[in-house]
């Protein structure tokens, strides 16, 4: 693939289109020797007789940006020029229903939500008449259609994890209707897990639960990038599919409001990096554009938003089915888990299952037996992992401390992303409140859990294991300031980043150093800044030559070049002590390739010595 900074050209269904030009072709159909993807849209129409060619559309459509997704790598962390997160794409493609398609006001729905729920820079969506499929059956017509609107059911897309079986639960419990269980199968591990819960309601609920599979996965290779922020497109439109089949104008997606409004842990999580997947405002997008292809008015509901994921584990426990619990699977690295573990135990989703699940008193159900490695226990030996699980407890923190203002005033921009699209039909004032309520809430429910944690895994007469999260927090390392973890973070970019940079040929000068040290920061900090802000001192006027103003730190580069001495570059660092206002924090970046300085120690703690300043030396 190309670089995730240059439009990537995608053809579907055959385009009448240059191939040359293209840098991925699309392909599910069995007698291709090209096939890439593998869709089971035949199978998937049987089961409902027929469905329409702007349905069918829709279902290929959703696969092929599926697929997309995940053969467009976004770049990698450690990049020069970090902006990989942000891709382009130009997806030519064939369709049943062109002159539907084809019109302005659906391509403007239909990438309005994409670019929402995805962080994608742009998509642009050309289409093509001519496509055709054969029938998948003799009762594929209009006129063997299910009745529609004769049979009561609810749809709900059905992951296999805690919350949609909880959901399931909700209504198979508390009303008569049938429920549609509607699974995107990608691998066999999911598929395993859909199947035998289904199977487990239906046995329990007999003639009530109908299970609607649509398997969807890449052919031959693994797949380049694995956040799969449009997997909810796919799974969404599989479900609208199922309820459109039954005349039906709504789906039911049950996912916790934690989750579903899922606020940033720490600052790099912004735009493409936070998941949006069952955000309020996706599904409202969603709902939007589903509208325009029925014809008439459609609505996601998101029955669980304002429950946290404690509340979802005491829907199950405190009912007669808890003894599903195990059998759900919520972790989003399940392949990479050995064979009698169905959860890795490090990624977000295992961490948030399980601190919920002592928080609901629900430990004995999820039980270390089902995660590959005990957090509370075992060592994290995964720098990110560490970071996961620490942020989320920091999250938890920070909720639990807030007040209702302070809230508001640290996360304008995430709450005007959601408060518009909230279903409830009360003022923005209550909106907010709802939304505190529940973020103080989970913040309350981490900080139980972690003392029933502490209670069952901390032995006053045994070592905490080393490197463990009970480890980590008895160290109070969630606790750092913000400050020393970003100048940490930082840190360890430059190092890793500055030398390989500079490996072959070294900078020209400090300005040409200044400028793709600042680049590399940009990508990683979205609100840091070069050569700003100017600083009066003296009558005369200072500039930094970074700055991360929301966290009031400085960035000062200095290149030892070979006959420049060290105590020029110590000269010029008490002169930015100097002038800098006091309140600011200053990290030196000191690139020392002819290692002029002779004792990097005596160098380092003699500077950071003065105070509010760290120094970092690069070869």
């Amino acid at each position: 693939m190309k670089s995730p900074r240059e439009l990537i050209i995608v053809a579907c269904n055959d385009p009448p289109i240059d191939i040359s030009k293209v840098n991925l072709v699309l392909d599910y159909q069995n007698n291709s020797p090209g096939r890439n993807l593998s869709l089971s849209l035949p199978p998937f129409v049987q089961n409902v007789y027929h469905l329409p060619h702007r349905i069918l559309d829709l279902l290929e459509l959703a696969a092929y940006i599926y697929a997309v997704d995940r053969y467009s790598p976004r770049g990698s962390r450690t990049d020069l020029e970090y902006h990989g997160w942000t891709r382009s794409f130009q997806i030519h493609c064939k369709v049943r229903d062109y002159k539907f398609w084809a019109q302005d006001h659906i391509k403007k729905a239909f990438v309005q939500a994409l670019r929402f729920m995805s962080g994608d820079r742009s998509y642009d969506l050309i289409f093509y008449e001519g496509h055709a499929t054969p029938p998948t059956s003799l009762f594929d017509r209009r006129e063997f259609q299910l009745n529609p609107g004769k049979i009561p059911v609810a749809v709900l897309p059905f992951s296999g994890g805690l919350d949609s079986l909880a959901g399931a639960l909700a209504i198979l419990s508390k009303t008569d209707l049938k429920v549609c269980l509607v699974s995107h199968q990608a691998q066999p591990g999911s598929k395993k897990t859909q199947d035998s819960l289904a199977t487990a309601l239906s046995e329990r609920f007999p003639r009530r639960v109908a299970h609607y599979r649509f398997s969807c996965h890449l052919k031959k290779i693994h797949a380049s990038e694995e956040t799969q922020r449009v997997r909810s497109f796919l799974f969404s439109s599989i479900a609208f599919a199922i309820a459109t089949a039954y005349g039906q104008n709504t789906i039911q997606v049950y996912e916790n409001g934690i989750t579903s409004m899922n606020f940033p842990r720490r600052q790099d999580q912004i735009n493409a990096r936070a998941s949006r997947t069952t955000h309020p405002q996706t599904m409202n997008l969603l709902s939007s554009f589903f509208s325009l292809v029925n014809d008439a008015s459609f609505t996601i509901l998101l029955p669980f938003l304002f429950k946290t994921k404690k509340d979802i584990f005491l829907e199950i426990r405190n009912g007669p089915h808890s003894d599903l619990i195990p059998s759900t699977v919520s972790c989003s690295s399940t392949y990479t888990y050995p064979r009698q573990a169905t959860h890795c135990g490090v990624c977000l989703q295992c961490v948030d299952r399980r601190i919920a699940a002592f928080s609901a008193g629900a430990d004995d159900y999820d039980h270390p037996g089902l995660y590959a490695k005990d957090i509370f226990s075992d060592p994290i030996d995964n720098p990110e992992s560490i970071t996961v699980a620490l942020d989320y407890v920091r999250q938890a923190v920070r909720f639990y401390e807030s007040s209702l203002d302070s809230f508001y005033a640290t996360n304008l921009n995430d709450l005007a992303d959601i408060i518009d699209y909230l279903p409830e039909k009360v003022d923005e004032w209550e909106k907010i409140q709802g939304i505190w309520d529940l973020i103080h809430q989970h913040g309350l429910n981490v900080h139980d859990a972690l003392r029933r944690i502490r209670d069952k895994y901390d032995d006053p007469y045994k070592p905490l294991a080393k490197g463990s999260l009970l480890h980590l927090l008895s160290t109070r390392e969630h606790l750092r300031p913000e400050i020393e973890r970003l100048v940490a973070s930082l840190k360890e970019l430059l190092s890793t980043a500055v030398p390989e940079m500079f490996r072959v040929e070294k900078p020209r000068n400090e300005n040409d150093l200044n400028r793709k040290i600042g680049a590399l920061l940009r990508t990683h900090e979205n609100g840091l800044y070069s050569e700003h802000p100017s600083v009066s001192f003296a009558c005369s006027h200072a500039v930094p030559d970074h700055s991360e103003m929301a966290a009031n730190l400085y960035i000062e580069s200095k290149y030892v070049r070979k006959n420049t001495p060290p105590s020029k570059v110590t000269d010029g660092i008490a002169s930015d002590l100097t002038k800098y206002p006091s309140e600011i924090q200053i990290l030196f970046v000191v690139y020392d390739p002819n290692h002029a300085i002779p004792n990097d120690n005596q160098f380092i703690c003699d500077i950071q010595l003065k105070g509010r300043c760290t120094v970092l030396i690069l070869r």
